[in-house]
C-alpha cells in the first residue's frame, strides 16, 4: 500500500500545480473573482453521491469495507452545503438566477463534459472493482485529488472573511475534512496483495488523477472576469 501512496502523492503534488490550484491561490486576482468558476462546480458536486453509492457494498462486511461505508457515510451530504454556498455566492447565485433551460443546457455543454466525465468514470470504476482494497483506493485517490483544491479554496475563504458563512467551501468542509484526516485507518496495510491487484490499483490512480487534471482544467476555463461581484451579507 505504500507504493499506493507514493503514486497518489506524486499525482496530487502536479495536480496542486493545475491551473485552477494556482489560480484560486494567486492573491494578485481579486478575491470575489477567484470564485468565480463555482457554478462549474454543480455536476461533479451533485454527483458524488452516487459514486459513493457505488462503492457501497452492503454484503461485505470485512473492516476495510466498513471503512470504506464510513467514508461514503461522512461525504454523502456534501452536496447539500454546495446549494446553501451557491446561494450565498454571488458567482452562484448567477446559476441559481438564470432560466432552468439555459442553466441544463449550460451543465451538459461540450464544454463541461470533462466535469461529467468524472463522475461517469468514477461510477464506472466503482462498479467494476469489486474488492474492499480497490473500493478504498479509489476512496483515497479522490480524497487526495480535492485535498488540492481544497486547500487554496479555503485560505481564499478566509480571505473574504467568509469562513464562518460558507459550508462547502468553508469551516463546516474545512472541519470534516480534518477529521477525516485523523481518524483514517483502512487497515489495508494488512492485506496480502497479490500483482495483479496493485497494478489495477496504480492504473484506477492514474485514470483518476488523469481525470481530475481534466475537470480542473474545465473549471479553469469556466471562470469570469467579474471581480466586482461580491458575497452576500
Amino acid at each position: 500500500m505504500e507504493l499506493i501512496h507514493e503514486l497518489i502523492k506524486t499525482r496530487q503534488n502536479r495536480l496542486g500545480r493545475s491551473a485552477l490550484c494556482t489560480y484560486i491561490a494567486n492573491r494578485r486576482i481579486p478575491p470575489h473573482q477567484r470564485l468565480s468558476f463555482v457554478p462549474a462546480m454543480l455536476f461533479f458536486t451533485m454527483g458524488f453521491k452516487d459514486i459513493l453509492d457505488a462503492l457501497r457494498d452492503e454484503s461485505d462486511n470485512s473492516p476495510l469495507q466498513r471503512s470504506v461505508h464510513q467514508h461514503c457515510d461522512e461525504d454523502s451530504f456534501h452536496w447539500q452545503w454546495y446549494l446553501q454556498d451557491l446561494a450565498t455566492i454571488d458567482h452562484g447565485r448567477r446559476l441559481l438566477d438564470v432560466p432552468a433551460v439555459e442553466a441544463f443546457t449550460n451543465v451538459w455543454s461540450p464544454e463541461n463534459r470533462a466535469t461529467r466525465e468524472v463522475v461517469y468514470h468514477t461510477i464506472f470504476v466503482a462498479k467494476t472493482c469489486r474488492t474492499p482494497f480497490l473500493r478504498m483506493v479509489i476512496i483515497d485517490t479522490l480524497e487526495a485529488t480535492f485535498a488540492c483544491f481544497n486547500a487554496p479554496v479555503f485560505q481564499l475563504v478566509r480571505e473574504l472573511g467568509m469562513t464562518d458563512q460558507l459550508h462547502y467551501f468553508g469551516k463546516v468542509h474545512q472541519h470534516a475534512e480534518a477529521s477525516h484526516a485523523k481518524d483514517q485507518d483502512d487497515g489495508a496495510t494488512l492485506l496480502t496483495l497479490d500483482t495483479d491487484e496493485l497494478d489495477r490499483a496504480r492504473g484506477l490512480v492514474g485514470e483518476l488523477f488523469d481525470a481530475f487534471e481534466d475537470m480542473f482544467d474545465c473549471w479553469h476555463a469556466a471562470r469570469t472576469h467579474a471581480s466586482a461581484l461580491r458575497t452576500a451579507a
